[in-house]
């Protein structure tokens, strides 16, 4: 699979198969192509050559919609000045857009899917803040809870530890691994955190100027980084 800005690759000859069931992390430094590969499988940015799949239906044209209520997507950060008056209850029911449909009205259990997955993560009692009051933790969980809402099956998080304190990386590690296996999901984390994924996933994948290099268990991954650097 091959992505370009304007003439410009992006992705690489990209080839990678996930496991169903699996937390796979995608590990590199910036301008890897990590987001880049999550940005494609979402269809926000156009695949040149090659496709992806997503339970054996191509991320692309009219399957898009119906893939997209499947996907749980967790981005890096959500600009959101804090002077708007944007709820952390508003942020979550964002993320049922897909399956409430355009000029429609949430219903009922569209409510109560957000109410259960503000409770799941901890935070119902913030669901009336502003979004941009709290704290990077409970930003986090806020938008876990949104991506959880629609009940997906494959769940995206690009960079989850970039807006929060080093305090609070241990306990995002124990609340997405709880999440991805409560939820039974298959999830992609792309951090360059490399701690961080060591302690959180299955296996890594290695990225670095829009190719992948390879793939290791997690546990290996502090080990591989440190013969890379001696």
């Amino acid at each position: 699979m091959w992505v370009f800005y304007g003439k410009t690759p992006a992705l690489r000859n990209i080839s990678l198969r996930v496991r169903q069931g699996e937390l796979l992390g995608l590990f590199g430094h910036n301008g890897a192509g990590k987001s880049t590969l999550i940005r494609a499988i979402l269809g926000l940015v156009p695949v040149r050559q090659g496709q992806i799949l997503v339970n054996g239906v191509p991320c692309t044209g009219s399957y898009l919609p119906q893939l997209r209520q499947q996907i749980g997507y967790v981005p890096q950060m959500l600009n959101i000045d804090p002077r708007t008056p944007v709820r952390a209850w508003d942020v979550v029911m964002m993320g049922q857009y897909a399956r409430i449909g355009l000029l429609r009205f949430p219903s009922r259990t569209h409510h109560q899917a957000a109410a259960d997955a503000l409770q799941k993560m901890g935070v119902l009692h913030l669901a009336h803040k502003p979004f941009g009051h709290l704290s990077g933790g409970e930003q986090q969980r806020v938008l876990l809870a949104r991506a959880l809402a629609s009940a997906p099956h494959l769940l995206l998080m690009d960079e989850p530890t970039s807006s929060v304190d080093w305090q609070f990386v241990r306990d995002l590690t124990s609340l997405i691994r709880q999440v991805h296996q409560a939820s039974n999901l298959t999830t992609i984390v792309v951090s360059h955190d490399a701690p961080f994924l060591a302690q959180l996933c299955d296996r890594v994948v290695l990225m670095e100027g829009g190719s992948i290099l390879g793939d290791l268990q997690a546990r290996d991954l502090l080990t591989y980084i440190g013969r890379e650097l001696t």
